[in-house]
């Protein structure tokens, strides 16, 4: 489904033990995904670890990669020997994915309009051969999802832990975002839900395309600090065409090979990004499945 485009733009400051990152990112309205942001000029990252040589938990067909789509119509030209994977930040979808590419129902936030059909919605997805649930859109953020970590704990008691056992449960998508936003609001609602089952974690990561090092530190601290398989659901980086080509060409093979790290989604499905309006893929939607 298409969803709505009123944009909000803030700034993020993202804190960290070593040197902070300005943001400013634009969020869709109620229902939407995050969106691509401008961000400030971030200073140079110590050098990223090297992906883990180890062997890394499968996937469907061995492949991570996955899409993220408004329009069920645009992921017509990519198959399921380039992505596992889809989802639409909603619990349903109309028109049919790429054979053979399962689609991943999430309970964007606790709203009744969001709840109101999520436990027959996901009973059929399962049904259909999803082996994922995901749960509610940047709660940390007030224009997505904007819940506090107990409201989160709340919903996810009442709506994913009924599913324990029957799909693997994922936890709140979380910006990249400073406290009290990011991993903060993320250890608050993993305190509060510790009786959880929650089977692996969701982030949502957005910088410089020139700031790769960032990335790849982020993702793999967030593996390493939880101990949990982890989703890249969104990220995105920008930058000239040129910039976003070596981005993706450098972090598919990255992600591909980190250990902690199961599912990703570059966002996304859209006119001008990974596909052109007659939804042939784009030269960066090229790279991104064939990087």
């Amino acid at each position: 489904m298409k969803f709505s485009a009123t944009i909000i733009s803030l700034a993020l400051l993202l804190a960290g033990s070593v040197e902070a990152h300005a943001h400013v990112r634009r969020a869709h309205g109620k229902r939407g995904p995050s969106a691509t942001y401008t961000p400030q000029p971030t200073a140079t990252p110590a050098p990223a670890p090297a992906p883990s040589t180890a062997p890394r938990p499968p996937s469907n067909n061995g492949i991570k990669r996955g899409i993220s789509f408004n329009d069920v119509g645009l992921t017509k030209n990519f198959n399921k020997n380039q992505i596992s994977w889809a989802y639409n930040w909603d619990h349903s979808h109309s028109g049919n994915l790429p054979a053979g590419v399962p689609f991943y129902p999430m309970l964007w936030s606790s709203d009744s309009s969001h709840t109101r059909t999520w436990s027959s919605d996901a009973k059929a997805a399962i049904a259909a051969g999803s082996t994922h649930l995901l749960f509610v859109n940047e709660p940390d953020l007030g224009s997505q999802a904007n819940m506090s970590p107990k409201e989160a704990a709340e919903a996810w008691m009442s709506y994913m832990e009924p599913f324990k056992g029957q799909a693997t449960l994922v936890g709140p998508a979380i910006t990249n975002g400073g406290a009290p936003m990011g991993t903060a609001w993320l250890d608050q609602f993993l305190s509060i839900c510790s009786s959880c089952s929650i089977d692996a974690l969701a982030i949502h990561i957005y910088d410089s395309a020139t700031n790769v090092g960032y990335f790849k530190n982020y993702i793999t601290d967030i593996g390493k600090k939880y101990g949990k398989p982890v989703l890249v659901t969104e990220f995105g980086a920008s930058g000239s065409a040129q910039q976003q080509q070596a981005f993706l060409s450098e972090m598919i093979p990255f992600l591909d090979g980190l250990d902690s790290v199961t599912h990703y989604a570059y966002f996304m499905v859209s006119p001008g990004i990974l596909v052109n309006g007659d939804s042939s893929l784009s030269p960066l939607g090229q790279t991104y499945v064939s990087a």
